[in-house]
């Protein structure tokens, strides 16, 4: 008999370190392939390669990744599904899987082949209101995948968990059985609240190494608070703690993200260009660009535009999988872009759970020395809709910081493409928002 703890077992030896599982219905097969929700917040839960754009379907605009996706057995052993691969379409919107059995090896007898072909008739009706269910264990690049029969002891078993309010949901349609223990947030609390009462602790941030090293200059509090957490500065956009991406904050401004952009003058003659075309000039040895830029408002600097090509602001949908964010000049020239599968890349590497943590800064020594709490702020549930409407709508921002300076007859560059949101429109990126002080119990 499979038992729900024997796969987790077997997934866990492999390699996974969060197990999910959804019940499956008729149409979830080879053919209509296997339906992973309407959230596009799943593809947070489920590892991919990088999004791109496919053309457009009957469906709609089409967007696609690559998985890293194994089978296994019940003793554990494995066959790779090279073909596999998740399919969003945004008009929907909805997640599909397929080719999820294409290229794997028959002789291994591993994959479910048999439980995954298109019904008859006669078996979607013999099969209504029996469900298969779908056990998948994944950590940060690869996913191993165990599939139950029609109402086996497995099944059974995931249901009752079900039943008996005993997993939660995770990505609209996935289910993950309760932790025993704390939770990641009463953790993530626990620890800030061991920060706060460390006091003040001089700026540094860690190395590979695990050693911390002073550090002076001005984005020391975001390396400060990520060394007390053993955090090093990578550049990935992963979540730092379990699940929740930590982010220090002191300002009126907070930083999302920083993708770089992907095509126009920027990308194909290169920054020096851009910055000749598009940049301030205050001094012969330098070059600035950094003013804001709000969709559909030309920047008065910069004289270029912030354009929204493919999303119709009225469904909130995108409609033409190659549009994206484009700034363009006066004549329509593209100065600089970003696709929408760069976008949905880089959006679906920042974790849905944040927390915000306040700090004051003391400068009066050789190193600023920083003070995290006690009050945070958690925020849970953005969706690529939210995050798309918030660009549109102006709340979220194009904000560079970008230079080029002449050192020894060379230019060298600063690179900094930021997106931003005030402080006080925070509220309109997540479903939850919740201000606490860590000094109440």
């Amino acid at each position: 008999m499979t038992t729900f703890e024997a796969i987790t077992d077997h997934m866990k030896v492999l390699g996974a370190t969060k197990i999910i599982f959804k019940p499956l219905a008729n149409n979830d097969n080879t053919k209509q392939q296997i339906y992973l929700g309407s959230d596009f917040d799943v593809i947070r839960s489920i590892p991919s390669g990088e999004v791109y754009a496919d053309g457009i379907s009957k469906k709609g605009p089409i967007f696609k990744a690559p998985l890293d996706f194994y089978w296994i057995d019940e003793d554990g052993n494995t066959d790779q599904a090279p073909n596999s691969q998740i399919i969003l379409y945004p008009k929907y919107p909805e997640i599909r899987m397929s080719g999820f059995l294409a290229g794997t090896d028959r002789k291994l007898d591993v994959t479910p082949r048999h439980l995954m072909q298109p019904p008859t008739q006669e078996e979607r009706a013999r099969r209504n209101g029996l469900h298969r269910y779908l056990v998948l264990g994944v950590n940060k690049t690869t996913i191993w995948a165990y599939c139950s029969d029609w109402e086996d002891n497995l099944a059974l078993e995931l249901k009752q968990l079900v039943a008996d309010n005993k997993a939660n949901i995770v990505a609209s349609v996935f289910y993950e059985s309760v932790a025993v223990g704390k939770t990641s947030e009463e953790k993530l609390l626990e620890k800030l609240r061991t920060i706060y009462d460390g006091g003040p602790i001089e700026s540094c941030r860690l190395q590979a190494n695990g050693m911390k090293i002073p550090y002076k200059a001005q984005n020391g509090a975001g390396y400060t608070l990520e060394a007390q957490f053993n955090i090093t500065p990578n550049g990935f956009a992963e979540p730092d703690f379990m699940d929740w991406e930590l982010k220090s904050h002191s300002g009126s401004v907070v930083t999302l993200m920083t993708p770089e952009p992907n095509t126009g003058v920027y990308i194909k003659d290169g920054l020096k260009a851009f910055l000749d075309c598009y940049a301030t000039r205050k001094q012969e040895d330098r070059l600035d660009f950094a003013s804001r830029h709000d969709v559909n408002i030309e920047n008065r600097k910069t004289s270029l535009t912030l354009r929204m090509e493919g999303y119709d602001s009225k469904s909130g949908k995108i409609v033409d999988p190659n549009g994206g964010l484009m700034l363009r000049d006066k004549n329509g020239g593209l100065a600089a872009g970003w696709s929408f599968d760069k976008v949905i890349e880089h959006w679906k590497r920042k974790h849905s759970n944040t927390c915000y943590v306040t700090y004051t800064v003391n400068k009066d020594n050789d190193l600023p020395q920083f003070t995290y709490g006690p009050y945070v702020t958690l925020g849970q549930g953005t969706t690529l809709e939210h995050f798309l409407k918030s660009l549109y709508n102006c709340i979220i921002y194009y904000d560079p910081g970008i230079n080029m300076k002449l050192d020894d007859g060379k230019w060298k560059p600063k690179k900094r493409s930021q997106f931003r949101v005030k402080w006080k429109d925070i509220h309109q990126l997540y479903r939850s928002l919740r201000e606490l002080d860590l000094r109440e119990a």
